[in-house]
């Protein structure tokens, strides 16, 4: 029996069952949302906001010197090898996870503007913490939550890839090319709740990594004609010693388009049921504002603390937010919703870590394993 009281045989049956389910695969070869928790909002109503959305408060906050620190790596933990459980945030989504012996990169985005191009687009108002170059040596695992540029930057990639020949990478549907492209060697992509077992080269197969691939409420695209033409997802990642990881990537967790909130995204309280509980979670919680427009495809605060409660974390870390400029709320204000949230749903100050970029927080000691 698990530790979240769920026979193994259930929760096996029960992904078993969601692998089978669909219903994200659309007729025309693209993916959807398949929960009435996503309202989609008309293009042409998405595209007059970006044109005349305001962004003040955004920019004002940052004027005021209310972005996250940056602080350097400390490379005496980040270089050790060990079978410490921890997670170094390395702004907006990008995080280094230490998990038995493995070294796990997730989204990394080092560029000065998440864009197609470096001369225009979203610029980091916030320094990233290190460079490629920079970044520990031997990292093993590369995940890829979704295609757009915040959290697959090409450059980054070329990057990686060349610094790391040896590393494996998951990734969701639809992916393979750009991948390829960066110069990766070995690639594993996933549909939605199908999982890959991996050994960690050099140890002779005997620390075995499980990837599982699971929903998220969000969209892709990299271009103007390519929406939706890749899949996107988040990821549990188990360790050889029975403890549980949850990376978000991006996602919602119910639409407040037109100010009207309605069901929530059941595929957190499967995750739950399938692998909970997670011993570390890294959760989005900005990019929201304003929600009437984001929250369809962007969690807010009060939302990722929802998904921390129905996959069962036992200790969270707050992402997607603090380093550029996306959405209109103040940048220091996705952070302090979710404390104050996790406050007032009665989690204590164990349950979370808010982080420096650059930072590192470590998780629980002992696992939740089956009983």
């Amino acid at each position: 029996m698990s530790a979240a009281g769920e026979p193994d045989n259930e929760r096996e049956r029960l992904r078993v069952q969601l692998v089978a389910d669909k219903s994200h695969h659309l007729k025309n070869g693209r993916f959807g949302n398949p929960w009435p928790s996503f309202t989609e909002v008309p293009p042409l109503t998405f595209y007059r906001h970006l044109l005349t959305r305001d962004t003040s408060a955004a920019k004002q906050s940052i004027a005021e010197g209310r972005a996250p620190q940056v602080v350097p790596l400390d490379h005496a933990i980040l270089d050790a090898h060990s079978d410490n459980l921890q997670l170094t945030w390395l702004g907006h989504s990008s995080v280094l996870i230490h998990l038995d012996y493995a070294k796990i990169l997730c989204d990394p985005v080092f560029s000065e503007r998440c864009s197609p191009v470096q001369w225009m687009g979203p610029k980091r108002y916030t320094r990233a913490p290190c460079k490629v170059k920079d970044l520990p040596e031997g990292i093993d695992f590369l995940v890829i939550s979704h295609n757009h540029h915040d959290h697959l930057d090409y450059n980054t990639l070329r990057e990686v890839a060349a610094k790391y020949p040896a590393i494996q990478v998951v990734a969701p549907l639809g992916n393979g090319p750009t991948l390829d492209a960066a110069g990766f060697k070995i690639v594993y992509l996933k549909d939605w709740w199908e999982e890959i077992t991996i050994p960690m080269l050099g140890k002779d197969g005997h620390l075995q990594y499980k990837f599982a691939c699971t929903p998220a409420q969000h969209i892709t695209s990299r271009g103007l004609f390519d929406l939706n033409k890749t899949l996107w997802s988040s990821w549990v990642i188990e360790g050889p010693f029975g403890r549980r990881v949850f990376f978000s990537g991006d996602t919602a967790y119910s639409s407040t388009y037109n100010n009207e909130e309605g069901a929530v995204c059941p595929a957190f309280k499967q995750i739950g049921q399938v692998y909970g509980p997670i011993d570390l979670a890294a959760l989005a919680v900005g990019g929201y504002g304003p929600e009437t427009f984001f929250c369809g495809v962007n969690s807010k605060p009060e939302h990722a603390v929802r998904i921390h409660e129905d996959i069962g974390s036992r200790k969270s870390v707050p992402i997607h937010w603090g380093t550029f400029m996306l959405t209109s709320e103040p940048v220091d204000e996705p952070p302090a919703r979710f404390v104050q949230e996790m406050s007032a749903r009665g989690h204590s100050d164990q349950a979370f870590a808010v982080l420096s970029i650059g930072e590192t927080t470590p998780g629980p000691v002992t696992p939740s394993v089956a009983i």
